[in-house]
């Protein structure tokens, strides 16, 4: 079982017409969009893009369990806050998805991650990224 949660990042942004469905409010793939996003981010804050590119490492999502909690709009200001989750075989991202004006959680998002080879097949966190994430 994952034993290390980072610290929390922040990602902020604000609804876009075009990510809205017919009922005028986000569409629920919309949210994934949003949490990749952020991990994004989170991934070039800590400078781990750099470190994934150079290394050769690929990381890729195999899961994703989303909970809507309330519906979002346009216009509206979101902050997606994000901590990691690391075990040896995979990465969990849970992602907190908050209205900024409001202060209400919109929707709760657990992302997993795993590393893929060569050959694109799962393997282990390699040791160097590993002992980098450690001191997070």
């Amino acid at each position: 079982m994952p034993h290390n949660k980072s610290k929390i990042y922040t990602y902020y942004l604000t609804v876009r017409g075009y990510e809205l469905d017919s009922y005028g409010h986000v569409n629920n793939a919309v949210y994934l969009n949003y949490t990749e996003q952020a991990r994004w981010e989170l991934f070039r804050e800590l400078g781990l893009l750099d470190r994934l590119i150079a290394d050769n490492n690929k990381i890729v999502i195999v899961e994703n369990h989303v909970k809507y909690i309330r519906q979002v709009r346009l216009f509206d200001k979101l902050i997606v806050e994000t901590q990691m989750e690391r075990s040896a075989h995979f990465l969990l991202f849970h992602h907190h998805l908050m209205n900024t004006e409001t202060k209400k959680t919109v929707a709760k998002v657990t992302a997993k991650s795993v590393f893929i080879d060569e050959q694109n097949k799962p393997c282990d966190i390699p040791a160097s990224l590993m002992e980098f994430l450690r001191e997070e």
